[in-house]
């Protein structure tokens, strides 16, 4: 039966399309809108676990590896069991004492701390060796190591070459605290692979790890991280050094015997760096400021 209904007119038809193209519309804007969102999902999570993956990347590749230390270890070649290397002569070493022991453990040294305002003889002071004997500690982070060394560095080379003195290097890695990749254990440990293996590099390689603190590769502020191992082990043939000490570096071979070092350090209460001792008595710099005036008068008093 025909229906009696009116028929829509022209402008109801045209209402009528324009409402269904507005809802075409907005149900195409909703799908587009719903697939921007999936996809910022996807890349935000892309990068979340970009940001994860490198971070496990560089815990697992770097931070982890530099964090790991034996617990026990051998002492280097040409050192003692105080932590320390003795330059004796011009690019010289003293060997390794006889009857000292051949490993450290990390164990002696559990709970280590200084008293402030305690006075402690370091292990291996002399009060009457004759040549003098002047025992420095330094950190390779430390700035103002460095500073003495550029201060002092000409006078202990002198006071070696003429016999005056011996000079030992202590390194202590107090400094390991801000560095993200325990930048001063492994230098010192890089410093220990060198005395071992060629000891005629020590002094130079020292001094060129002084150096890249002016060249801006290691800062205690903006760049404690330091020098890769690789770049260690680069240095110090750079320096001189005959033989790689790529391997010694990558395996942390000394990094027992430098944590020992650090922790009769802090026995023997050095509270900072750089700390030195002249036949048992030691200059901070905050007393008399001049080393070598304080120094000559000690090495005069030995002589005698």
């Amino acid at each position: 039966m025909a229906s009696n209904a009116p028929r829509p007119t022209k402008s109801e038809r045209l209402e009528a399309a324009r409402i269904e193209a507005r809802a075409k519309r907005e149900a195409a804007e909703k799908k587009r809108r719903q697939r921007s969102l999936w996809t910022k999902i996807g890349i935000i999570v892309g990068i979340v676990a970009l940001v994860a993956g490198g971070g496990l990347w560089y815990y697992f590749g770097s931070v982890k590896p530099n964090n790991t230390v034996a617990q026990v270890g051998p002492i280097p070649a040409n050192a003692n069991q105080y932590g320390g290397v003795v330059v004796t002569g011009e690019n010289k070493l003293a060997p390794t004492p006889e009857g000292s022991p051949t490993e450290v453990d990390i164990a002696s040294v559990d709970g280590a701390a200084s008293v402030s305002g305690a006075k402690t003889e370091p292990q291996g002071a002399d009060a009457n060796a004759n040549p003098a004997q002047i025992i420095v500690y330094v950190d390779p982070l430390c700035p103002y190591c460095k500073q003495f060394e550029d201060s002092y560095g000409a006078d202990l080379d002198a006071y070696v070459k003429e016999g005056k003195a011996t000079v030992e290097y202590r390194m202590v890695t107090f400094l390991d605290r801000i560095s993200p990749s325990n930048y001063s254990s492994r230098a010192s440990n890089a410093l220990a692979c060198v005395a071992a293996e060629d000891p005629a590099g020590y002094v130079p390689f020292l001094k060129s790890l002084y150096a890249a603190q002016d060249e801006g590769l290691v800062d205690e502020n903006s760049k404690p991280g330091g020098l890769s191992n690789a770049e260690l082990a680069e240095r110090a043939q750079q320096a001189g050094v005959s033989v790689s000490i790529k391997s010694c570096v990558d395996n942390g071979t000394y990094r027992p015997w430098v944590k020992v070092a650090t922790g009769l350090a802090l026995k023997a209460n050095v509270q900072g760096t750089p700390a030195v001792i002249v036949n048992g008595a030691t200059w901070d710099g905050t007393t008399d400021a001049d080393f070598k005036v304080w120094a000559d008068a000690k090495i005069a008093a030995a002589d005698k």
